[in-house]
């Protein structure tokens, strides 16, 4: 009886074991209907932008705009400090003041 045991499980190794169709087909849909489903994509319309952001975009965004203001505010505080504010301000003339008193660039020839 081992003998017999042992003949029966030789041939089934040497043969293994193959489904059929029928089987594979079941087994691959009832897999797919288990698959997860995606999402339906939905369009998504751009954010509207508002007057300020539309305004900022046209000068070329925010690092454009920090400079063009640091330049207006420069010029104005330049125009407001004029030779006669600074008069007012130091207390002395504002022509008196060299900033080379040793030497004469202009007004030197050759």
């Amino acid at each position: 009886m081992q003998d017999d045991l042992d003949d029966l499980l030789a041939s089934a190794a040497r043969r293994p074991a193959v489904p059929s169709e029928a089987l594979m087909e079941r087994v691959l849909a009832d897999a797919l209907a288990l698959q997860p489903q995606a999402p339906a994509l939905r369009p998504v319309a751009a954010p509207r932008l508002g007057l300020l952001a539309r305004l900022a975009a046209i000068f070329g965004g925010a690092p454009a705009l920090a400079g063009l203001g640091t330049a207006a505010v420069f010029g104005l505080v330049l125009g407001y400090y004029s030779p006669a504010t600074l008069d007012y301000l130091v207390g002395s003339s504002a022509d008196a003041a060299e900033f080379f008193p040793g030497t004469d660039l202009l007004t030197t020839e050759g």
